[in-house]
């Protein structure tokens, strides 16, 4: 071996120990152990160093390739977290994966929205242009991932607290810090704006019944990683307590009337009370969140309310006024001017009937006596023609000639059978007549 392959041979070896010449083969990672929240960013710091003495034109390294690798002792493998030769790319992490550093001495990696998966140790890899100045920084930089939890305080029994308590929600990271992280808050699904506080908290003091409501949290970046909902009850004593009546508007005496009692509380109205007021006077009328009046009278009118109560208080209705309202002039007016007409139509109906009777001509028997026709016998009126009798009557000369048939009297006589008239003694001021029945 010639001098000048020995001393290039003890320079190379030289350059290898760490301090000599311009650097020694290394890569640090400041910290070595980093957290993150599933969802968030995390930037991995890294910086390394290699020989690269200006002063020397025999030993100068340049950086062709660099690499980072997950979960690998040596990164000699076939796909990589980021490789800048064109390298085969693990499918977690395309477009998430992204190299802030350089080919000279700066190694830092950034990976976006941090998957549960992605927890383990990751290493970097640089190569020169030397075949043998090749160099992997081990033992790497562990990346642990936490996920987001809210928590109450005070603590309450599945998340439940009352109106008016202090109640501080928290949105805890694990083992991450908080101030790694920064979080916006949601309630029911949409994001709360200003929430941001220090040590990711969300302050309700006091709380109201407005508040209750599915909480989480999630990173700021990405929103649409979030912890899983946290419930907020917050109870609280009826309030906004109102009757309705039905019918609305004015009460008919004897008509039905119902009152319903409406309220808001957490837990629900245990009970339902009526009252009614008359002056200074007040007199329970029943329970239940409805009160049923079947037969309004003038003895239901007054002043109506509910009480409407829980087992964390108790609220009264505004009074609701009840009376029987008396018909208007008006309706009096009408109710006689339609009387009077309904006679008006009776009297008339009944008139023209009357005339339309008069104004029909003789009956048939009438019609019949009229032209001489006989009337045949009916079923126990016998209708005869009664002619001028050949016997005088009392009084006159027997002598006289009979009288035609011009004058002639008509008459119907109805005969019991089996019946024989009594005699009765003879009156001058009757007239008597013959009567003949027809011969078929």
């Amino acid at each position: 071996m010639g001098v000048e392959e020995t001393l290039r041979s003890l320079g190379a070896t030289l350059l290898l120990l760490p301090g000599v010449l311009g650097g020694s083969w290394a890569v640090w990672y400041q910290p070595d152990k980093i957290c993150a929240v599933r969802g968030s960013s995390v930037v991995l710091p890294c910086s390394y160093d290699y020989p690269n003495d200006n002063n020397n034109n025999y030993y100068k390294y340049e950086v062709q390739t660099v690499m980072w690798c997950h979960n690998n002792g040596d990164c000699l493998i076939t796909s990589y977290v980021y490789h800048s030769g064109g390298g085969s790319i693990s499918p977690e992490y395309p477009h998430r994966a992204e190299y802030l550093g350089n080919k000279q001495k700066n190694c830092t990696l950034k990976i976006k929205d941090i998957r549960t998966a992605d927890r383990g140790t990751y290493r970097f890899r640089f190569e020169t242009d030397d075949p043998g100045g090749k160099w992997t920084g081990v033992p790497g930089v562990t990346l642990s991932v936490s996920e987001l939890q809210v928590k109450m305080s005070p603590s309450g029994a599945n998340g439940t607290v009352r109106e008016g308590d202090a109640v501080t929600l928290t949105c805890d990271t694990g083992s991450c810090s908080s101030t790694q992280t920064q979080i916006t808050w949601i309630k029911n699904g949409r994001p709360i704006s200003h929430t941001q506080t220090p040590n990711n908290t969300l302050r309700l003091n006091p709380v109201s019944y407005r508040d209750s409501g599915n909480y989480s949290c999630a990173v700021r970046e990405y929103s649409e990683t979030r912890s899983q909902g946290f419930t907020v009850d917050v109870h609280y004593a009826p309030k906004s307590t109102s009757v309705s009546v039905s019918p609305s508007g004015e009460i008919v005496e004897g008509s039905p009337v119902t009152l319903t009692c409406s309220s808001n509380a957490n837990p629900p109205v245990q009970r339902y009370s009526w009252f009614q007021s008359s002056g200074a006077a007040v007199w329970e009328k029943g329970s239940g969140q409805s009160l049923n009046i079947s037969n309004f009278s003038s003895g239901d009118s007054g002043q109506y309310y509910c009480e409407a109560q829980n087992k964390h208080g108790a609220h009264n209705s505004t009074a609701v006024p009840l009376t029987i309202t008396a018909p208007a002039e008006w309706e009096t007016v009408l109710a006689a001017v339609l009387g009077s007409a309904l006679c008006v139509c009776i009297v008339t109906a009944v008139i023209l009937i009357c005339v339309r009777r008069r104004k029909a001509g003789p009956s048939a028997e009438e019609s019949n006596r009229d032209t001489g026709t006989p009337v045949k016998e009916a079923t126990g009126d016998i209708y005869s023609i009664v002619g001028p009798s050949d016997t005088p009557q009392r009084g006159q000369d027997p002598s006289a000639p009979a009288q035609g048939w011009d004058d002639l009297n008509y008459t119907t006589v109805f005969f019991q059978s089996k019946t024989t008239a009594r005699a009765e003694p003879d009156d001058p001021s009757v007239v008597y007549s013959v009567l003949k029945r027809p011969t078929e």
